[in-house]
């Protein structure tokens, strides 16, 4: 195995017990544990809580699994799937028989029994598949307690206790997520004990031998393999791993292991491991920056009056190594010390000498209450960085992004603690007010009604729940609520916690929100059940004291949310092909009459609802035939060029940038709601855009241009301008088989709802925005789950701090364009794909449910309009359809590009209109202006 090539921009150094401690891939905040002198049961503590175990631990043959922990894993997959909602405690008449023989009852609190029934069934399949793996591949380690260790499935004293049960046990599920993850990443090089791999299939060895097994069905598997557990890359943030690689143990993984699988190392930096480098300059990849050690003693020494490293050196030369007597060694032991860090340490005692001297009689106490108070922070931050709840749109409180990022980047609600949707709802409100001015009379009527009598049935409702980044820093994240359960979720909330807006019909809920009067009601009782409840007899009953309110089912069925397209043919002749009213004399004749002509444009339905008044209506037929004419045709040319010639007197292109070839860049009509600009990928596009805004310059902003692109469908970027290093550029990840099937399998809708929940999964990331902003099949699929406000409030923070995404040159120095960008392998989840197997090796076919983007907008197709059109709609809800019913089965490239095949006018027609487009914007807009 090749060593890794390690970008320490992406690390970090600490000091912690008198050493020094270096990351190459992890500047997440952490807490060293004390390296442990013998191997112990890290279980063996009486209170479990899983924040226990997101701290990087010390490589121990049985225990080094923690490791691959998942900090903030999500549940929107099947073997998770009945975690993903927390269910409702319900209150139960609980009857036993006491000694006397007498008949007790008693009121308790437990979750409803169908849920308990979905989460034993979640950890005995979980438990089963890392017990038949583990057999199989004859891997170390030793096992973590059950979820149902914390009694779920148990009838506590009192509301609280019960549900802290629950909440322990969903969480405690992420410890057995990071086990199974473990074994199926050692398995990956290890020859089966118990039966040999099948070499025809193309899945992974544990794959194919779980589905052998009669409790695991492909389903659960596909869920497994696109979770958490099988993730291994930069955006599934686990735990870590520490140890010293100076010292050889040939039991221990290799380094290379463990960055393959993107597990956070951590290891000691001494004058061991600078000797060791010194002997073998191949091991140079494990040299640190000297600047990422300095960036730790800075801190250390940072102590206000206190001059730690005068110190360190003087009780160094002075007292030994004696920790007794020394009281400084607990911060850096210098006998140990790498070069680097001796010369730094003596070039500050050297300024330090007055201050040494005033403060000599009071250093011992004082660096006792130092240490204090360092280790406290030090353990505070770590846990800030890595405990939150499982699954964003603004951040909650972030003081920890990495040290690269510049502060003056990254937005207030990640910069600043607080109560942060404060500022998301603020800027919403300002976005909302430039949309305002654009209002129709019936919107407007709409929006008042709604003012004055909110609706839920037919509202769309996010909860806001927590999750954190790639990078540590906690964010919240908007999660759409089935609709069929709107109203049980939305009187599960106070109303403090509640918050309605008329505008775009949405509704907020969050349990951290306090708009209006704050209803303070609470229990007092908040214990732990350690399961030693001595009047918990065995044979007990409980009944309901009245019907439990039903969890919030995951939705899967789509086809019910916000899609808008156009219906009035003379808009969408203006604004994509160009047509301007009266704009002179056209002699050339249309060839079709005017319902095909909608037709072709995209069109479908009621067409007679569309006519238009003469002479406009042969006006557009003859310039739809201009269009559709050949390009570098005289007559045609000259008509389309009346239309352009117009444009370009109006609009003013020396405000149009075009740092590259195929991305043009709007900063005006400038917005005081966002800090972003706008970019598009085509000269359609852009096009689209100027004479959207020539229809109303006075009031539109990028904002509104913006809304605008998200309700037709068409793709653009939300653009910020950041600081970035040479070496961070667009992230790209090639497409892995994550599903799997063989040729002959009949696909049902099961199928189609386990990648769904993957799909939703992409979507509810902090990236997951950037499918809306893709527009096409992948940008109305995303319309399901994701709302506009989550594209309209500009990059994630996956951008903004971690510079993760979508990255081109601005022509301003180190500055570049910054949006969010989906990589391969989440378009891929997003499509619902399959890997499909024959008996005989080597023969693989990619499968999805939706087209892929490479098939949607192929020129084979008829969909590849700049718009989501009408046509666009109506092909995906025959799609959906067809799953519905039953007759809907997953389809190849080549397939959908026979299935999607349009009329070949609708193909010259767009592919006309995009070349003289392109010829008109080179003309206007040059590369680098």
């Amino acid at each position: 195995m090749a060593p890794p090539a390690f970008d320490y921009s992406n690390g970090r150094a600490v000091v912690q017990h008198g050493s020094i401690f270096y990351s190459p891939n992890c500047s997440r905040p952490v807490d060293i544990p004390q390296e442990p002198v013998h191997s112990s049961d890290p279980f063996r503590w009486h209170r479990l809580d899983v924040s226990m175990f997101k701290q990087p631990v010390w490589w121990d043959q049985n225990w080094a699994w923690r490791s691959f922990i998942p900090l903030a894993p999500s549940f929107l997959f099947a073997p998770f799937e009945p975690l993903c909602a927390m269910p409702r405690i319900e209150e139960v008449r609980f009857s036993f028989s006491a000694p006397s023989g007498e008949m007790v009852t008693q009121i308790r609190f437990r979750l409803p029994e169908d849920d308990i029934r979905r989460w034993l069934w979640a950890e005995d399949l979980i438990v089963k598949a890392a017990y038949e793996l583990r057999l199989r591949y004859s891997i170390a380690g030793n096992t973590p307690p059950k979820p149902s260790s914390f009694h779920f499935d148990r009838a506590h004293k009192s509301h609280p206790i019960a549900k802290r049960m629950a909440c322990l046990a969903r969480d405690w599920f992420a410890v057995w997520m990071g086990y199974l993850s473990f074994i199926i990443a050692k398995s990956e090089n290890r020859v089966a004990k118990t039966a040999p791999a099948d070499p025809s299939s193309a899945a992974p060895d544990w794959y194919s031998y779980l589905l052998k097994q009669p409790e695991f069905d492909e389903l659960w598997l596909d869920g497994l393999s696109q979770s958490a557990v099988c993730t291994y890359d930069w955006k599934t943030p686990q735990a870590g791993i520490i140890f010293q690689w100076s010292v050889n143990d040939r039991d221990r993984e290799p380094i290379e292991w463990y960055s393959k699988h993107n597990i956070p190392l951590w290891f000691i930096w001494s004058n061991r491991e600078e000797q060791a480098i010194r002997n073998n300059t191949d091991l140079n990849f494990l040299r640190p920056p000297d600047n990422l050690i300095q960036e730790a003693l800075n801190i250390l020494f940072a102590a206000p009056g206190l001059p730690l490293a005068g110190l360190i050196i003087q009780k160094y030369f002075a007292l030994g190594n004696d920790p007794i007597t020394n009281k400084t060694i607990e911060f850096l032991r210098l006998q140990y010390a790498p070069t680097f860090v001796f010369e730094y340490t003596a070039k500050r005692f050297i300024n330090q000498e007055a201050l040494l001297q005033e403060t000599e009689a009071t250093a011992d106490a004082r660096l006792e209450v130092f240490k204090v108070l360092r280790d406290n922070t030090i353990k505070a931050t770590a846990h800030a960085a890595s405990s939150y709840p499982y699954h964003g749109l603004s951040a909650t409180a972030a003081p920890h992004a990495a040290p690269s990022v510049q502060s003056q980047d990254v937005p207030a609600t990640v910069r600043e603690t607080g109560r942060n949707y404060n500022e998301f709802f603020a800027a919403r409100e300002k976005r909302q007010q430039e949309m305002i001015k654009l209002e129709s009379a019936v919107d407007r009527q709409r929006r008042e009604s709604r003012e004055q009598k909110p609706g839920v049935v037919n509202a769309t409702i996010y909860e806001w729940e927590k999750t954190q980044s790639s990078g540590g820093l906690e964010l919240y994240k908007r999660v759409k609520v089935n609709k069929k359960a709107n109203e049980t979720v939305f009187h599960s909330y106070r109303s403090h916690q509640r918050l309605f807006n008329a505008f775009s019909n949405e509704w907020d809920l969050c349990e951290d929100f306090q708009f209006g009067i704050v209803d303070n009601t609470s229990y007092s009782d908040d214990g732990y059940d350690s399961g030693n409840d001595d009047v918990y007899p065995v044979n007990a009953v409980s009944q309901p004291t009245k019907a439990p309110p039903s969890a919030a089912p995951i939705d899967t069925d789509m086809g019910q949310s916000w899609c808008e397209y156009s219906r009035a043919p003379l808009e969408t002749m203006s604004l994509v092909y160009g047509y301007v009213p009266h704009a002179g004399d056209n002699d050339i004749p249309p060839t079709l009459s005017w319902e095909r002509m909608l037709n072709f444009m995209g069109f479908v339905r009621n067409l007679e609802e569309l006519d238009v008044g003469e002479p406009e209506r042969s006006a557009m037929m003859n310039f739809f035939a201009a269009v559709l004419n050949a390009v570098n045709t005289y007559k045609s040319d000259k008509v389309v060029a009346k239309n352009f010639e117009n444009l370009s007197l109006l609009f003013q292109f020396e405000h149009v940038r075009r740092p590259t070839e195929d991305l043009f860049v709007f900063s005006s009509p400038k917005s005081d709601s966002c800090r972003w600009v706008l970019g598009v990928h085509s000269a359609t596009a852009a096009l689209y855009v100027c004479r959207y805004i020539l229809e109303n310059p006075m009031a539109h902003t990028i904002v509104t241009v913006a809304h605008r692109l998200l309700d037709r469908g068409i793709p653009f970027r939300t653009l910020l301008p950041l600081t970035c290093s040479p070496r961070q550029v667009t992230i790209a990840e090639p497409y892995v088989p994550r599903s799997y099937r063989l040729s002959d399998h009949t696909f049902t809708k099961a199928d189609f709802d386990v990648a769904m929940l993957a799909c939703r999964s992409v979507l509810s990331s902090p990236q997951g925005r950037a499918a809306l902003l893709q527009g096409g099949i992948v940008g109305r699929i995303a319309r399901e789950y994701i709302s506009k406000d989550g594209v309209l409030s500009g990059p994630s923070i996956e951008v903004t701090a971690h510079r993760v995404g979508y990255l081109v040159p601005s022509g301003d120095n180190n500055v570049k364009f910054c949006d969010d960008q989906l990589t391969a392998n989440e378009v891929a989840i997003i499509c619902g794909t399959y890997s499909l197997h024959t008996p005989y090796k080597g023969q693989v076919a990619v499968w999805t449910w939706f087209p892929p983007p490479e098939a949607w907008v192929h020129n084979r197709t008829g969909c590849h309009w700049l718009d989501w059109t009408e046509r666009c709609e109506d092909i995906f809800q025959r799609i959906l359809t067809g799953i519905h019913d039953g007759t809907g089965r997953p389809r190849s490239t080549t397939q959908w590009l026979t299935h999607l095949r349009g009329q070949n006018i609708s193909r010259i027609l767009i592919k006309h209109n995009d070349v003289r487009s392109q010829q008109f914007m080179d003309a206007m807009v040059p590369i680098g202006q």
